[in-house]
């Protein structure tokens, strides 16, 4: 479970709840037309403009917002880059063969096979870059469906005030009537902006920033392949590596790295 996402839209939905119970009645604010207006007529927007496979992957992603994301341990991967590179250099390339089934990360495991195979270097960077770009277009593409549900929930709102000032403008002799079209005409309008700016604005950024730890961690390991087909020592490979850290990253790497040979030095 992603803790983040659970608390901010459960603080979300209680700080507004009790700013209502301050200043008035909750229940005022639960009106079940006005539901099916903004949710029922943003997912049925949602269906005219997208097909049925990317408004479900669109759906998906915001249960996925709530599960606990993939941890990308960058360090660890480029330790393994570097093992893997070191073995290269001191017992060829061919080596790495029994190695590639040890290692956990599919994309890892098909750059690697191509390094074994002898595939030149420019073939490898456009084959790992192209399946990098295809990824994240696809993950765009996701982004873009929960943006355009957080785009249309608060005109559905808008939608559903003119239908309720309709029904209120029209039916001024009946006294009973204003009631429900006055909250009709309100509430969508609150529930759209409650909805775009609580939970579909920040869905689409929540899967944008999964999106691009993942391009990360597969730009380095994309990276790490093709130094390695090109002979590059492991030295110089850690140091191209770890530009993708930041400068606290480095420090933590560089102090695990001079443990772990003092360790080695002293056993």
């Amino acid at each position: 479970m992603d803790n983040n996402t659970v608390l901010g839209t459960l603080l979300g939905f209680l700080l507004i709840a009790i700013g209502i119970k301050m200043d008035g009645n909750l229940s005022a604010f639960i009106n079940i037309p006005s539901v099916f207006i903004v949710f029922g007529g943003g997912l049925s927007a949602m269906a005219v403009a997208f097909s049925s496979e990317r408004m479900r992957a669109a759906l998906n992603m915001i249960k996925f917002c709530y599960m606990a994301p993939k941890e990308y341990n960058y360090m660890k991967l480029i330790s393994s880059i570097l093992l893997t590179a070191d073995v290269a250099r001191k017992e060829g390339i061919l080596a790495l063969d029994s190695r590639i089934a040890e290692i956990e990360e599919p994309f890892f495991a098909r750059g690697l096979q191509m390094v074994v195979d002898g595939v030149d270097v420019k073939l490898i960077q456009d084959i790992l870059d192209t399946e990098l770009e295809a990824r994240a277009a696809r993950h765009a593409d996701i982004k873009g469906a929960l943006d355009f549900l957080a785009s249309v929930v608060p005109a559905f709102g808008m939608i559903g005030t003119i239908m309720g000032l309709v029904g209120l403008l029209g039916n001024l002799d009946d006294p009973t009537s204003i009631g429900p079209n006055m909250a009709v005409a309100l509430i969508t309008t609150f529930y759209g902006a409650v909805s775009a700016n609580l939970l579909f604005i920040p869905y689409g950024k929540k899967a944008e920033e999964r999106s691009v730890a993942e391009q990360m961690y597969g730009e380095i390991i994309s990276r790490g392949c093709m130094l390695i087909a090109g002979g590059i020592h492991p030295r110089i490979i850690q140091e191209r590596l770890l530009a993708f850290m930041s400068d606290r990253s480095r420090v933590q790497f560089n102090e695990l790295h001079l443990s772990e040979e003092l360790g080695q030095g002293g056993g």
